[in-house]
């Protein structure tokens, strides 16, 4: 693969100071983007994988960019809560300003917690529809205008969540399998535009959210967790889900497609 497929273009990820949206911004570094990394320091609630109210994200980005831009790319940390519209619209502002286009959108922020329907706080439900949900919907509708005019494309993380159950993640679940059907809707309404909408559907990939939320609720460890579920017997990583947006950003007669890392998961629910 050639490592200047997105010369010239500039893309922007939300949630890049995470695991998944770093291996996400590196990926398209290295495939020649400029990158902006879209997190938050501090959010108004507790409700998420890091059970505090401090996740750390845009000071996690700052290294990120740091690294980016030794690859020869120009990077950009804006704190941007996608769950606030004003914020977005700036972020979105601020990235064509400084960038003078938007051409890959990624809205890749999200959160888990863990709960029973019947336990779930109504407050636990909007923090995670919020960001997962609205979150897209927001970052979305602020860079369409900008995504028409570059012909871009726009790469929604969502998960094999989308597609299967699990017991005490309702609401988790509920948010995911919205995200892709979010991701159907917008790429019929942008085709006309040329501009394309994929989501990237992660199996297990070593974050937070398998280490403070998922393991220690299920049996056993997480390389037992991964011996068990996974038919090819390794977890999926950071830089699986950036190769493939980096094959959304460039492949431009894909679109409206979900597709699973998850090294054969959901093929072995039955």
């Amino acid at each position: 693969m050639s490592t200047t497929e997105l010369d010239g273009k500039t893309a922007v990820v939300t949630g890049a100071g995470g695991q998944i949206g770093g291996g996400i911004a590196r990926e398209l570094a290295r495939a020649g983007s400029d990158v902006v990394l879209a997190d938050v320091d501090v959010l108004d609630t507790a409700y998420n994988q890091q059970g505090s109210e401090d996740v750390h994200g845009a000071e996690t980005a700052h290294a990120l960019a740091d690294e980016i831009e030794t690859m020869g790319r120009r990077s950009m940390v804006v704190e941007c809560d996608v769950t606030k519209a004003d914020q977005v619209e700036s972020m979105v502002d601020r990235t064509v300003e400084e960038f003078g286009a938007l051409d890959v959108m990624v809205n890749n922020a999200g959160i888990i917690t863990l709960s029973p329907v019947e336990e779930l706080d109504e407050a636990e439900w909007d923090s995670v529809m919020d960001v997962n949900v609205k979150g897209v919907y927001l970052c979305a509708k602020a860079s369409i205008p900008e995504l028409r005019k570059s012909t871009g494309t726009m790469i929604n993380t969502a998960s094999i969540a989308g597609e299967i159950g699990a017991a005490g993640l309702g609401h988790y679940v509920a948010s995911k399998h919205a995200v892709m059907g979010l991701t159907k809707c917008l790429a019929l309404e942008l085709a006309p535009d040329d501009v394309t909408v994929n989501a990237i559907c992660p199996g297990i990939v070593n974050t937070p959210m398998w280490e403070k939320v998922l393991t220690p609720a299920m049996e056993g460890s997480y390389d037992e967790i991964i011996g068990d579920v996974i038919p090819l017997g390794r977890d999926q990583t950071p830089e699986d889900m950036g190769r493939l947006a980096v094959y959304f950003a460039t492949n431009r007669n894909v679109t409206g497609e979900a597709v699973k890392v998850d090294g054969g998961i959901t093929q072995n629910v039955i």
